[in-house]
């Protein structure tokens, strides 16, 4: 048996490269999973990570553009529960987005979900900054 350290052929390349499309069956259950998942974190905001993340990430540019997001104690109960509820919404539709139209790779994808769900939050917050 020989071993080379030839560079792989156009046919190995070609396999390397060949990755399975997710059908809309799958995207179809991805978003309902996705809703699911929004509903337990819209109820489970006080111990979900990523809602704080992100009401963290976004309250900083609006402070600097003058407004006061509601962010922490009671006034922040309504942003936390509604950004808990909408940022599993984006997981389907972001992915469909890097993957189908865009055909990023994959630290992409979170780089693209990330800067979705601060600019979603971006959004909330200014919208419940006056209530």
């Amino acid at each position: 048996m020989e071993v080379t350290n030839l560079p792989p052929t156009g046919d190995d390349q070609k396999r390397l490269n060949d990755k399975p499309q997710m059908s809309w069956l799958g995207y179809s259950l991805f978003v309902l999973l996705s809703l699911v998942l929004g509903v337990i974190s819209a109820f489970l905001w006080m111990v979900n990570p990523f809602t704080d993340l992100l009401l963290i990430l976004a309250a900083p540019p609006l402070r600097l553009l003058g407004y006061h997001p509601p962010v922490q104690g009671w006034s922040g109960l309504g942003s936390a529960m509604t950004v808990g509820f909408l940022w599993p919404l984006t997981l389907a539709p972001v992915h469909w987005l890097n993957y189908r139209i865009l055909q990023w790779k994959t630290w992409s994808f979170a780089g693209l979900l990330l800067f979705t769900n601060v600019v979603l939050t971006l959004l909330v917050l200014r919208a419940r900054e006056g209530s």
